[in-house]
């Protein structure tokens, strides 16, 4: 058995914990054997990971994301990806993991260059909180990184919290698996509102992950309500949106598993997440 394919990274509010879920109920709304899976706002990409793990080709997928996430599964899907480059980048990293940040910090205040999608994964991997950081121009925003954390004595946690999640070599190790198994993907670096243009096909079904209503830390976001009443003028097909809160009466309550996290381990509960089905 191959083994199966992980985000590249933490990414606050990606769907890692609940995409096989979430891609339990795309496949049964899929009409035809054929059928075309568009993931909207795609981020680090768990659900088309998840949907390729199942065996659905990558030539049926089309990812969307305007963000530099966008830009990640372009290059994957066209094969040009440059691990090469990638690994130069990786290579680079301090050995001590006290000067990762530093080193960090550094390299997102430098001009994005040419190699975004090389550079993008391992800049977030080391985001605090796994928080979006996003290209503004030619400048990287939101750049805050983390520090190696030690535990005190109070601490619940006992085990240091490392400033790369994943590790150098995990992230190369996913980023590898990726680039060999997504190869085909259509992916699109685009406004989610591009796609209100024209009818999808027929045999399409619909996921949108926005960003929660609500809250801060995104570049880009849109009015989902909005971009839900005109889709279904010229779509029929299904659309599933996740939200933090149900969108209609036929909102299915998804199940979270582990522990509720925090980097002391005390946060009081996990957040709600709602698939809403139009």
């Amino acid at each position: 058995m191959t083994s199966r394919m992980r985000t590249p990274c933490t990414y606050q509010g990606g769907k890692q914990r609940i995409s096989a879920q979430i891609v339990d109920i795309l496949l049964e709304a899929a009409s035809e054997p054929d059928s075309i899976f568009y993931d909207l706002c795609c981020g680090s990409g768990a659900i088309s990971i998840e949907l390729v793990n199942r065996g659905i080709d990558p030539s049926r997928i089309v990812m969307l994301d305007i963000s530099s996430w966008g830009s990640f599964w372009s290059a994957i899907g066209s094969g040009a990806f440059n691990m090469d480059v990638f690994n130069q980048f990786l290579s680079e990293l301090p050995s001590d993991k006290r000067d990762l940040k530093a080193h960090m910090l550094a390299l997102s205040s430098l001009e994005v260059s040419s190699h975004e999608a090389e550079l993008y994964p391992i800049l977030q991997s080391c985001s605090f909180g796994g928080k979006q950081i996003w290209r503004n121009g030619n400048r990287w925003s939101n750049a805050c990184f983390r520090d190696y954390w030690e535990p005190t004595a109070t601490s619940i946690r006992r085990s240091p919290a490392n400033p790369m999640q994943p590790s150098s070599t995990e992230l190369r190790r996913r980023i590898d698996a990726i680039a060999n198994k997504m190869k085909g993907v259509n992916s699109l670096n685009i406004d989610i509102v591009t796609l209100l243009d024209t009818p999808l096909p027929e045999n399409a079904v619909v996921y949108v992950d926005p960003p929660y209503q609500n809250t801060t830390g995104y570049a880009h976001g849109f009015d989902v309500a909005s971009f839900i009443s005109r889709f279904r003028e010229i779509n029929r097909v299904p659309l599933f949106v996740s939200e933090g809160i149900p969108l209609n009466e036929n909102a299915l309550e998804l199940t979270f598993g582990g522990a509720n996290g925090g980097i002391s381990g005390n946060r009081k509960s996990k957040h709600q997440e709602w698939l809403s089905c139009f």
